[in-house]
């Protein structure tokens, strides 16, 4: 049988790893490409690339916090097997919750970010596959993600522009049949500015709305004295914040939500049906806007440009309206010149 163990013995909360560090790192785009960056010089970033058809159904997205992190979660009947890069399997995630082989350097090396300082490559025992979490969703921080060993040729990094410099393949196993979570290496050269969100109109008196800028994921901040509730919808015209008297509700079942949940915020869950949790007992709110940062190319990188219009429905009582504003690109000067 096996044998649940406290996730706080592991050290990962993994319940709570799809909502990590979504508002972490402050991120430039990039001129010549248009590409967001977690540092202020030139780097490289692992990218993941489109899912293969045999694993339709699982949701799986790439964090960048302080390493390269896969969440992965799996709402389906058939369980996903990782494997390590000899062929041996270190997690099941399926609808029984999520199995791991504490056997297996694997997933020791994976479970934390210290942790392959303290567990050799060849550190792997006899398999001892262990319940490590109840839910069927699990992130790691897959080595095979790293940047650090990755080159980037010179001339790569004298054109200045956004390049593949590699690729990435983690082997999986979904049911019965063997495939991979696959992506690439990704150079990103030194910022030469940022974009910067703008709110264009006004909405009702008793509603304030800012933009808050400082990344390529920028948001909103939202502030509500009126009596009718006002629903903030998402991408799909899903209701995904709503403001009222008694504070700010978040719907759970929202995908927008699932792209813009802070740290510690409720947790996304499927469904179709609306299902509202507190996230404040004030009704002003700030969140993270997927519609409202910027990714994309820009064509003059050294003048102020309009790269981006946006708009996001509301609904203040039976009244529909909507926030709209701009983004523009902002060139970053140097600090100084060579003389």
């Amino acid at each position: 049988m096996m044998r649940r163990l406290s996730i706080r013995r592991l050290g990962v909360a993994s319940r709570h790893l799809s909502l990590l560090i979504l508002l972490g790192a402050s991120a430039l785009a990039h001129g010549h490409a248009g590409h967001s960056g977690d540092e202020d010089s030139a780097t490289v970033r692992a990218v993941l690339g489109p899912l293969p058809a045999e694993l339709e159904g699982l949701r799986v997205q790439l964090r960048r916090t302080l390493a390269p992190q896969l969440l992965v979660a799996n709402p389906g009947k058939q369980p996903l097997t990782v494997f390590d890069d000899n062929g041996r399997a270190f997690l099941r995630i399926g609808a029984e919750g999520v199995e791991a082989d504490l056997g297996a350097a694997a997933f020791h090396r994976s479970n934390t970010l210290m942790a392959p300082g303290t567990f050799g490559a060849d550190a792997s025992r006899a398999p001892n596959w262990q319940v490590v979490e109840p839910a069927a969703n699990w992130g790691w921080f897959d080595l095979r993600l790293r940047t650090d060993a990755v080159a980037v040729a010179d001339g790569v990094r004298e054109q200045g522009k956004t390049a593949e410099v590699g690729e990435w393949r983690i082997p999986v196993q979904y049911g019965d049949t063997r495939t991979a979570i696959r992506g690439h290496f990704q150079f990103v050269p030194e910022p030469t500015g940022i974009p910067e969100a703008r709110v264009t109109n006004a909405l009702a008196p008793e509603v304030g709305v800012r933009a808050m800028n400082g990344s390529a994921r920028a948001g909103l901040f939202l502030s509500y004295s009126g009596d009718a509730p006002l629903v903030v919808r998402g991408a799909d015209a899903e209701p995904m914040l709503r403001f009222d008297a008694r504070g700010v509700s978040v719907n759970r079942h929202s995908v927008t939500w699932q792209k813009a949940a802070p740290a510690g915020a409720p947790s996304y869950e499927a469904g179709s049906d609306v299902s509202w949790t507190a996230v404040s007992s004030q009704p002003r709110y700030g969140w993270v806007d997927p519609r409202i940062g910027y990714l994309g190319e820009v064509e003059s990188e050294d003048t102020d440009t309009v790269i981006k219009r946006w708009s996001i429905p509301v609904t203040i009582g039976e009244r529909e309206d909507a926030i709209e504003g701009v983004t523009e690109w902002k060139p970053v000067a140097p600090i100084a010149r060579a003389q």
